[in-house]
């Protein structure tokens, strides 16, 4: 399995969970306890336009104010408030995969602070979709779908990810999972939530 593998069952998992909100769950808290549900998505968005600026594409950036169950990408980049916020987070998350596809995997990229090797910093994507859409799920009383295999390919590269110097600024502690634990549990533990 790679990124796009990954990116191709993950993103799906994710939009069938934003496909299942509705306007009052839009409010509710999640276990990144800065961010309402609300903000999740908006965070999805901002960061999948991010991560194709990463890769040397610009996509467009959401409109300022709040992004609600309404919005999606037209084909000139901007925000069209006529769709979902599943199809905004597919059209935004299509467009960084097809700028990693055109960038292409060899070299190095900047990531905020850091330098990543470019097939290390696509794998931000699969990641940010899978835990992301934890989180939503998590906060509606949901769940999100996806195998052991892909959670444990995640697990793996969030572990190379994310690490000690990043704990604190963008992720939480580690918390312990138990030993019953699935795979996406420990996951969701690693990057801080109490799974």
């Amino acid at each position: 399995m790679g990124p796009f593998d990954c990116a191709a069952v993950t993103l799906p998992a994710c939009r069938a969970v934003l496909q299942r909100l509705t306007e009052e769950d839009l409010s509710r808290p999640t276990p990144c306890t800065e961010y309402s549900v609300g903000e999740v998505g908006q965070h999805l968005v901002r960061s999948m336009v991010l991560l194709a600026s990463v890769a040397g594409e610009q996509i467009g950036t959401p409109v300022a104010g709040s992004l609600d169950t309404t919005g999606s990408i037209d084909t000139t980049g901007s925000i069209d408030t006529t769709g979902s916020l599943d199809t905004t987070v597919g059209a935004t998350a299509e467009a960084a995969l097809a700028a990693w596809r055109h960038r292409g995997l060899d070299g190095s990229v900047a990531v905020g602070r850091s330098a990543l090797p470019a097939s290390l910093a696509v794998e931000i994507i699969p990641l940010k979709l899978l835990v992301h859409g934890w989180d939503i799920a998590h906060a509606t009383g949901h769940h999100i779908d996806v195998t052991p295999e892909v959670a444990g390919y995640v697990l793996d590269r969030a572990r190379e990810l994310i690490t000690a110097d990043k704990r604190g600024r963008s992720f939480a502690a580690e918390l312990p999972a138990g030993a019953a634990a699935t795979t996406l549990q420990r996951l969701v533990a690693f990057t801080g939530r109490a799974p």
